[in-house]
């Protein structure tokens, strides 16, 4: 009788460890032990028929879990990229982050005197999704990024000349169906839009920061005076050092050569429509509510000229909007992640 029992005890561990989808081999099992496990000594001494009597069932089919594929995303990591122009060789310095191999890009260009610092909470949000990588830029004597040449003056072809390296680089190992965004802070938003006329076809997306197809000359007069009180509390060489931009930098930003651009000019401002003709993707704009630079009327400009474009104001903002969760969520809906 107890061998019976015995035998009956392993017959029924073997039943529930297979419903329970266990695969391990039972050696040297007791019943006191088996029935303790699982909680069955009560049931088991009082009500010895049913255990006798208990038929194992037939094993479950358990459907096969196919297991993820792991995609290794990268945090922010700073690389170099090899300028080489008439002032010589220089370093350009980009972050990089997310899936490295991915197929949607998010390259940001930041504003006048910013860093690609600027773009980092940009790239802790988009590393959730394994499906893009975000790039951004360190312009030329900002960042970690090498001053040009002596004999060099910082301009926006310069800018813009640069850029263009850089996304020839980026693309080069990419089919032509790559989904490929800019975002641009103010001055990059700009720098974007001249993008199109050389790379228009590589171009899935612009996504604009408060910058519009036209910058009031009142607005611009606003930024410049507010760079010269900043220097006004500050020694130019502290400012530019808090602000990790090359001295001459700074001094050339404020200068009228500094934007050598073609653009049209008429009483109201400078006018960017040019730039955009022909471009076939798509266009967004973010702007704040309370921008001087990207007011509600050259917004309303802006869709007349582009009736495609996709607006989003920001509440209680000024110039440029920040990145917060609402603006991430609206550059992560136009690159269609989730």
């Amino acid at each position: 009788m107890k061998r019976k029992l015995y035998d009956s005890l392993v017959d029924l561990r073997l039943t529930v460890s297979k419903v329970l989808g266990f695969t391990q081999e039972i050696k040297h099992i007791t019943p006191v032990t088996t029935a303790e496990k699982f909680g069955f000594v009560h049931e088991l001494f009082h009500k010895p028929s049913e255990v006798l009597e208990l038929v194992p069932k037939e094993e479950p089919i358990r459907p096969q879990v196919l297991a993820k594929s792991k995609i290794d995303l990268a945090l922010p990591e700073t690389r170099h990229f090899d300028i080489v122009d008439e002032g010589g060789s220089r370093k350009l310095a980009y972050s990089i982050s997310g899936n490295t191999n991915a197929e949607k890009i998010l390259l940001c260009l930041p504003g006048l005197l910013e860093t690609k610092d600027s773009f980092s909470v940009l790239h802790s949000h988009f590393l959730r999704f394994e499906e893009c990588k975000v790039v951004s830029v360190d312009f030329p004597g900002r960042g970690d990024s090498e001053s040009i040449a002596l004999s060099q003056n910082y301009t926006m072809s310069l800018y813009l000349s640069d850029i263009q390296s850089l996304i020839k680089m980026l693309l080069s190992n990419h089919p032509s169906s790559t989904q490929f965004t800019i975002l641009g802070t103010s001055m990059g938003g700009v720098l974007a839009m001249y993008l199109t006329q050389s790379l228009g076809k590589r171009i899935s997306e612009i996504i604009l920061n408060d910058i519009a197809l036209t910058v009031n000359w009142t607005a611009l007069y606003s930024l410049y005076k507010s760079m010269k009180n900043e220097v006004g509390f500050k020694e130019v060489k502290q400012l530019a050092k808090d602000l990790r931009v090359d001295e001459r930098a700074f001094a050339d930003v404020q200068l009228p050569g500094h934007f050598d651009l073609s653009y049209k000019a008429d009483v109201w401002g400078m006018n960017f429509h040019e730039a955009m003709e022909g471009y076939k993707g798509k266009v967004a704009l973010i702007y704040g509510a309370d921008s001087k630079v990207c007011t509600c009327e050259r917004v309303r400009s802006a869709k007349a000229v582009i009736p495609r474009l996709i607006t989003f104001e920001i509440e209680n903002a000024g110039h440029p909007v920040p990145f917060t969760l609402q603006v991430c969520e609206f550059i992560q809906q136009q690159m269609k992640l989730k």
